[in-house]
């Protein structure tokens, strides 16, 4: 069964009714005959649209990434911005009730991934080296710091949303805010 057969519009419906359900169950538990019933269909024609319960697990959390991208990007100042204000910029966005269930699955998946669950860890990885192009597209550094600046950025990301989710907001958002204050330039300099 292949990937990609059948009507372009009936698996984009298809991938639009899983992104939706995925957003709101989880992946943890992901199953096709219960996820195909949601979408009024058959696991069997799941698996002639996309070809494998991972491939279909895959343009799911593609797609995810892409409308958190979009979201993100539509609420940041456009260019390349210094670390502290990409960081800024972005901590700010995590705030949009809008990407709260993106987020969510996010986390759940990058666990998953760190058990070394597949397909979760293959596709996190590939999650991971989108995010880094994307934040080394938007950072304002030396080319030389570009890669190291997008990984530390993530990795701020990654463990503000963990502790947004394990304690408080309002903690995250405090820690966010000391390392902003720390990674700014001083005033008049850069």
């Amino acid at each position: 069964m292949g990937q990609g057969r059948g009507r372009p519009e009936q698996r984009a419906a298809f991938l639009s009714g899983a992104v939706e359900h995925v957003l709101h169950h989880g992946v943890a538990t992901l199953s096709l005959r219960p996820l195909a019933a949601a979408l009024g269909t058959s696991d069997r024609m799941l698996l002639y649209y996309f070809g494998t319960r991972e491939q279909l697990l895959t343009a799911v959390l593609g797609a995810v990434g892409e409308r958190l991208q979009d979201q993100l990007a539509a609420a940041l100042p456009a260019g390349r911005v210094p670390p502290a204000e990409l960081l800024r910029g972005l901590a700010s966005a995590l705030h949009d009730p809008a990407t709260e269930s993106s987020l969510r699955l996010y986390v759940e998946v990058s666990g998953l991934a760190a058990r070394g669950h597949e397909p979760h860890r293959t596709v996190a990885a590939a999650v991971a080296e989108g995010w880094l192009a994307w934040l080394g597209s938007r950072l304002d550094v030396p080319d030389g710091e570009r890669a190291g600046a997008a990984a530390g950025v993530l990795a701020v990301v990654d463990g503000m949303l963990l502790v947004r989710f394990l304690a408080t907001a309002e903690v995250a958002d405090r820690a966010v805010g000391w390392l902003v204050a720390r990674l700014a330039p001083p005033a008049g300099g850069r």
